[in-house]
C-alpha cells in the first residue's frame, strides 16, 4: 500500500498539531507537579489548555474552516510566528532580574499557547479574506463572460446558423434540415443559460436587494397565466388562499417561473400542475405539484449535498438559482417524488410586525 504523499496541508496541519501536544503535555505535567495548585494556577493552567488543546483538535477542524493546501500551510506559518513572539517574551522574562515564582512555567507555557492559537486565527482570517477576495474576482469575470463574450459569440453562430436553415429548407434533404433545427435549439439553450448569469448574480447580492413583505398569491396567478399561455395544453390547479404575504423581493417571480417552467418543459405526458399555499405560523409552504417522470436521485442528492462532483451533477442552474434566491430570504427548497409525479415546496418567511410597519411607512402619502 502507497503510503500518502506529504503535502504542504499536512505538514501544515501536522506542525499545529504537535505544537498543541507537546504545550498540552507541557501544561498537564507542570500542573500535576504542584503540590497543591492555588486558584491562580487553575485558572492560568486553563487559560493555557483550552488554546493547547485547540491546536491539538487542529487536525480535525481546521480542514474543514473552509481552507486548503497552502492557505492551511500559511495558517501553520501564523501559528509558529505567534509562538515565535511568545518566545521572544519568554526570553526577556528569564532574562529579567525579577523573582521568579512557581507560576512562572506555567505563564509561559500559556502564553505560547495562546500566541500559537491567536496566530492561527489571524492565518485563518487573513487567508478566508483573501478567498473570498479571489472568489468575487472570479465570479465577475465568469458573469462578464457568460452574459457578454459567449454571448456575443453564440448570436454571430445564430447568424450563420440562419443561413444554413435557409440553404438546407430550399436544397437540403430532409437528415440536414433536421441536423440544423437541432443545433439551433441547442444554440438557443445555450443562450438561455446566459440569460441566467445576470440572475445568478443579483441572487448573491441579496444585500444590495430591496426585500419587503410581498402578497404572494397574485404572483403564483401571474405565472400559471403565463405558462398555460405559453403551453395552451397545460392545466393548472389551484389552491390559494385570497392573501399570504413573504418576506422577498421581484426575484420571486424568477423563482416561480424556473420551477413551473421546469416541470411542464420536463413532463412526458400532458401536463398538469398542482400548486397550493399552506401557512403555518411566520412559515408560508408553496408546494408545486406535477405529473413528470421521478427527478433523479442524482439530482436530488446533488440540492441536498449543496456540491456537484465530476460524477453528480444537476442538469442546468435554474434549480440552482432557484435554490440560491430563496435561501438568500431566509427559506428552503424541498423535493419530494413519487410514481405520481414530483412536488417541489418553497419554505418562505412571513414578515414580522415590524416589517409590516416599516411597509406601512414606506406607503405612506
Amino acid at each position: 500500500m502507497t503510503p500518502p504523499a506529504l503535502t504542504k496541508q499536512s505538514l501544515g496541519t501536522g506542525y499545529v498539531v504537535a505544537t498543541g501536544v507537546v504545550i498540552t503535555g507541557a501544561l498537564l505535567a507542570h500542573g500535576m507537579a504542584t503540590v497543591q495548585p492555588s486558584l491562580i494556577d487553575l485558572v492560568i493552567l486553563g487559560v493555557g489548555l483550552t488554546p493547547a488543546i485547540a491546536l491539538v483538535a487542529a487536525n480535525y477542524w481546521l480542514p474543514v474552516s473552509g481552507l486548503s493546501g497552502d492557505q492551511i500551510w500559511t495558517a501553520a506559518e501564523w501559528c509558529g510566528l505567534g509562538i515565535a513572539l511568545f518566545t521572544l517574551v519568554k526570553i526577556v522574562v528569564l532574562l529579567a532580574p525579577v523573582p521568579q515564582s512557581s507560576m512562572v512555567p506555567s505563564i509561559l507555557a500559556s502564553g505560547v499557547a495562546v500566541g500559537g492559537f491567536g496566530g492561527i486565527l489571524f492565518g485563518w482570517l487573513l487567508e478566508l479574506r483573501r478567498s473570498r477576495r479571489r472568489l468575487a474576482q472570479s465570479n465577475e469575470v465568469l458573469f462578464r463572460v457568460l452574459r457578454h463574450d459567449l454571448r456575443n459569440d453564440l448570436n454571430v453562430a445564430l447568424g450563420h446558423l440562419g443561413e444554413l436553415q435557409r440553404e438546407a429548407a430550399e436544397r437540403g434533404s430532409p437528415k440536414s434540415r433536421a441536423h440544423v433545427e437541432q443545433l439551433s435549439d441547442t444554440i438557443d439553450d445555450i443562450i438561455g443559460t446566459t440569460e441566467k448569469a445576470r440572475q445568478i448574480e443579483f441572487a448573491f447580492d441579496a444585500d444590495r436587494r430591496a426585500q419587503q413583505p410581498i402578497d404572494l398569491v397574485p404572483c403564483i396567478r401571474e405565472q400559471a397565466k403565463k405558462i398555460t399561455q405559453s403551453h395552451p395544453e397545460t392545466t393548472v390547479d389551484l389552491d390559494l388562499p385570497n392573501q399570504s404575504k413573504v418576506y422577498a423581493d421581484w426575484m420571486l417571480d424568477i423563482v416561480l417561473q424556473n420551477v413551473i417552467e421546469n416541470a411542464v418543459v420536463h413532463c412526458e405526458a400532458t401536463p398538469t400542475l398542482y400548486i397550493s399555499v399552506e401557512e403555518h405560523g411566520r412559515t408560508v409552504f408553496v408546494h408545486i405539484g406535477d405529473n413528470c417522470p421521478s427527478i433523479p436521485q442524482h439530482e436530488r442528492d446533488v440540492l441536498d449535498s449543496g456540491a456537484e462532483t465530476q460524477l453528480r451533477h444537476s442538469k442546468g442552474v435554474g434549480l440552482w438559482l432557484t435554490t440560491w434566491i430563496v435561501e438568500s430570504y431566509g427559506g428552503a427548497v424541498h423535493l419530494t417524488t413519487s410514481d405520481d409525479g414530483n412536488t417541489v415546496t418553497l419554505e418562505l418567511c412571513g414578515p414580522t410586525a415590524l416589517d409590516e410597519i416599516r411597509q406601512t411607512l414606506r406607503e405612506w402619502p
